[in-house]
């Protein structure tokens, strides 16, 4: 679902590497430790390669839920070490010194200084295999992986991961494909047509575009010949946990269906709701928060009615300059083309049609979605319809993408993923 609000991602964007020409026996392989800044300690996990024309690198942290992210401009002139990581608004920079299997040093992230420090590790040998695949819907052709965990038996059961809002890629997905994986399913995860190597746009893209996407993603998953097709699952996050009940009724031998952060309210509702926390409203004193919540349902009712931008425009012109005042996008933009496409999809009627397996999972401060009212009118429509089965868990304290806030590091609520893997393979009757 489309979101108009300021958001600082976490994920790093895949970056092209560049390569300096070092010694590669020095600094190749797996280094365990820990980041730390402002007295907090982030776990990580580095990988180096030596390459016929310098280095390659990536690094994994379970804390910040990211899997192969990767390193640039890596430098060796022994025994100093500098490589980059880039990410969607800063760069941070990191120059240490290797020792043996000792690696220190200092890293800059956009002017906030931390120290790290790593210890060369066994390398881990139960590695996945990673399967680059191609499918089409109509004209479109979609890029993606297939994640395949080494498995004895001829068959696993499969998992395909929908986007959320904007130009998510594979990587928006990864760490929860890899745990799914390493936990015995076949993870489809693939790029949003328009990102990465995916053709088309996904701006120009309507609702049912999205939807028949994921059941190409689907149909292909499930004829790979790893692959128990009867046991293929789908997991949807935010918006794609808003589709996903669409998805489901089209694809009726779905196996399960894991809705994570779903909005189950119009979208009309639920963008004012997040449009309002997005400006902290509940701090706003009144009779200025009367203002700001008449603006703000004037701006998402233009939008998503499609209205005309008179009356919009005349408030803004009162209220501009305000600290919690959000311009409307310009004309032309996404928002205006999206959000009445959006108005029109309800999620309710569909969600009364899945009788697949359904586990609903929100944080509990969710400030996108309102987490609880969701949860309740998706939970009515299952039962109304007769579902088989339904289970719900809201994790205390966590937010619409089911993380810990903190002043440094971002946390994951205790069980996460953990409760979802477990949950999925008694759907499939995995072992």
């Amino acid at each position: 679902m489309l979101r108009l609000y300021r958001a600082v991602l976490i994920l790093p964007c895949l970056l092209a590497v560049r390569f300096a020409v070092a010694e590669p026996s020095s600094l190749a392989g797996t280094w365990s430790g820990t980041w730390v800044r402002a007295g907090e300690p982030l776990g990580v996990v580095f990988h180096f390669k030596g390459e016929a024309n310098g280095w390659s690198g990536s690094f994994d942290s379970d804390q910040l839920r990211v899997v192969g992210i990767p390193l640039r401009e890596i430098r060796v002139v022994f025994p100093a070490v500098e490589w980059k990581i880039a990410g969607d608004q800063t760069t941070t920079n990191f120059r240490g010194e290797l020792h043996g299997d000792r690696l220190t040093g200092k890293f800059d992230d956009n002017g906030t200084e931390g120290i790290f420090a790593f210890q060369r590790v066994e390398h881990d040998a139960k590695q996945l295999e990673e399967r680059e695949v191609t499918f089409r819907n109509g004209d479109i052709v979609l890029a993606g992986s297939v994640l395949l965990p080494n498995a004895a038996v001829a068959k696993v059961p499969g998992i395909v991961f929908l986007h959320g809002s904007g130009a998510e890629g594979r990587w928006a997905s990864r760490y929860l494909a890899t745990r799914f994986a390493r936990a015995g399913f076949a993870a489809l995860i693939w790029d949003k047509r328009g990102v990465g190597k995916s053709a088309g746009d996904w701006k120009t893209a309507k609702v049912d575009d999205f939807a028949d996407d994921a059941l190409a993603a689907i149909k292909k998953l499930r004829t790979m010949p790893e692959v128990d097709g009867d046991r293929v699952g789908i997991h949807g996050h935010s918006q794609g946990g808003t589709l996903v009940p669409s998805i489901a009724t089209k694809a009726p031998q779905i196996a399960f269906v894991i809705g994570s952060s779903a909005s189950g309210l119009s979208p009309e509702d639920v963008e004012i709701y997040s449009i309002e926390n997005s400006i902290d409203l509940s701090s706003v004193a009144v009779p200025e928060a009367v203002i700001a919540r008449d603006y703000i349902r004037t701006l998402v009712t233009t939008a998503y009615r499609a209205l005309p931008h008179q009356h919009l425009m005349e408030l803004w012109d009162q209220v501009k300059g305000k600290s919690w005042a959000i311009e409307p996008p310009p004309d032309g933009s996404y928002y205006w083309s999206w959000s009445p496409q959006w108005a029109q999809y309800d999620p309710l009627p569909y969600w009364r049609r899945v009788h697949a397996p359904v586990l609903l999972v929100y944080g509990a401060n969710d400030q996108r979605v309102p987490a609880r009212a969701s949860a309740a009118a998706i939970t009515k429509a299952l039962i109304d319809g007769g579902a088989d089965s339904v289970t719900v868990h809201i994790f205390p304290n966590a937010d619409h993408t089911l993380r810990l806030r903190s002043k440094v590091w971002p946390g994951t609520p205790s069980g996460y993923p953990d409760i979802l893997i477990e949950w999925a393979k008694r759907a499939v009757r995995a072992e």
